[in-house]
């Protein structure tokens, strides 16, 4: 089959235009602020998720996270394989081989159907027996098989839509993304919140509403992928299930889907040793981890922004570009640490306190727990800067280590050290985030100096 000429919209030209001969640290920052606003919106969601659960009772906000991390390996597959997509549509549009992105959006979607189509078929007919077999507690069988079933459906349907977000954020259709997650959101609190608010629900109920806000982002991107766009909408035409096709994407992607199912893991670990030091420290873990994740939004959103324009430039061979993009986006890092740090440093007893349930106790626990975890501001100028680089050589090897290091070699051991030789008290689980993530930002900043190094060695040999 001889290929018809793909073109570009007037838009999409002009991004394109943009990303690839515009002002670096303006674009960085057009693309951005959305992709951060957007991260902030999902961590909140996450937070009143958990609050409503608990709403419901004490079991059911056991049993909902108890079933999250059975979805992890889907929801983790899922983002690692969006980051193999976006690195090569990327690669593929910057170098204007627009065939080649049709052939891999085609491709990859009909991939992401076929898995969710399979599982589905497999495991919600036989969930009961699937979950006995797991060992799955009888109790959260017998109230939460629908709950399961629905959210395991639910699941799936983000893994598709994870591999659509991630093509538009390769497009840096970063606008697009923000609404979508405005209107699934809004969706999502809505129905649950009268649910559980004014009527007497169940977590299944929760499900439901999770299920229906997935599904109205399937419908979002299925009216896009065949939409008018002649690039990034779907054509069967394209599909391309070749070993050639696919092994590229899947073998950057496997060492991110790896590390994600693992470090989420052994968060789990660390919550059980922190437990020797009582119930209240776990819980100021999780919301000092959730607050300090609120003050690296836009860090992190500028990482994702800053990944979508290097790797298109790198596909355009503009390596120059790639230097200066990713400059830009450290100076913007670190202006956003120091700008987030300060008042949320300053401010820490105040916000603590309206997470403290009226407890002193609680309160006293939070306030030095959670200043120290604010320090991930400063370290995650270099970790997210030199993420985004990474990610646009292909590096995903190198991200994965990082990762698991930041987890296995410094955090884990530093909590043991703690408990075993100090007498530090419970200002240690933020005690242990501030040094795991500054000595990871060090492990950052050595392979960043082996990658740029390489990076300039291989531009002066093509040159």
């Amino acid at each position: 089959m001889t290929s018809p000429q793909l073109n570009l919209s007037e838009k999409e030209q002009q991004k394109r235009e943009s990303i690839l001969g515009g002002n670096l640290l303006l674009t960085i920052l057009s693309i951005g602020l959305p992709l951060s606003l957007f991260q902030f919106i999902n961590r909140l969601l996450r937070l009143f998720e958990s609050f409503l659960a608990s709403a419901i009772s004490a079991e059911a906000a056991s049993m909902v996270a108890y079933f999250a991390q059975m979805n992890l390996v889907i929801v983790s597959t899922g983002g690692g394989l969006a980051v193999g997509v976006a690195l090569k549509v990327g690669l593929a549009y910057g170098a204007g081989d627009y065939i080649q992105v049709k052939k891999i959006i085609s491709s990859m979607l009909t991939v992401a159907l076929l898995i969710c189509v399979v599982f589905s078929i497999l495991i919600v007919p036989t969930a009961r027996p699937f979950l006995n077999l797991i060992g799955t507690p009888t109790q959260f069988i017998d109230e939460g098989i629908y709950y399961f079933k629905i959210g395991f459906v639910t699941s799936l349907l983000m893994f598709f839509n994870t591999i659509y977000l991630a093509i538009e954020k390769s497009q840096g259709n970063a606008k697009r993304l923000l609404v979508v997650n405005l209107l699934s959101t809004v969706l999502t609190l809505s129905i649950t919140a009268i649910g559980v608010l004014f009527f007497d629900v169940s977590v299944t109920f929760l499900a439901i509403a999770g299920f229906i806000s997935q599904l109205l982002v399937f419908f979002i991107a299925l009216y896009y992928l065949l939409g008018k766009s002649e690039v990034f909408a779907f054509d069967i035409r394209y599909i391309e299930l070749s070993i050639r096709l696919l092994a590229p994407i899947i073998a950057v992607s496997l060492p991110i889907m790896f590390s994600r199912m693992i470090f989420d893991l052994g968060k789990a670990v660390v919550n059980s040793m922190l437990v020797s030091y009582g119930p209240l420290v776990v819980g100021a873990s999780g919301i000092g981890g959730l607050l300090a994740g609120l003050a690296t939004t836009v860090q992190f959103g500028m990482q994702e922004s800053g990944t979508t324009i290097m790797t298109q430039n790198r596909g355009a061979g503009q390596m120059g570009r790639v230097f200066k993009g990713f400059k830009s986006l450290l100076m913007i890092n670190a202006v956003a640490g120091v700008v987030f740090f300060v008042p949320f440093y300053l401010s820490t007893p105040f916000i603590t306190g309206l997470f403290a349930a009226n407890s002193s106790e609680f309160h006293a626990i939070l306030i030095p727990v959670v200043k120290l975890m604010m320090f991930n501001c400063l370290s995650a100028v270099i970790q997210t800067s030199s993420n985004a680089l990474f990610l646009t050589m292909g590096h995903t090897k190198i991200l994965s280590f990082i990762s698991l290091a930041n987890l296995f070699i410094f955090r884990i051991p530093l909590l043991w050290f703690y408990e075993r030789f100090t007498t530090v008290g419970v200002e240690v689980a933020g005690l242990i985030m501030k040094w795991s993530n500054m000595l990871t930002a060090v492990l950052s900043l050595i392979f960043l100096v082996w990658v740029w190094a390489k990076i300039r060695r291989d531009s002066l040999c093509v040159g």
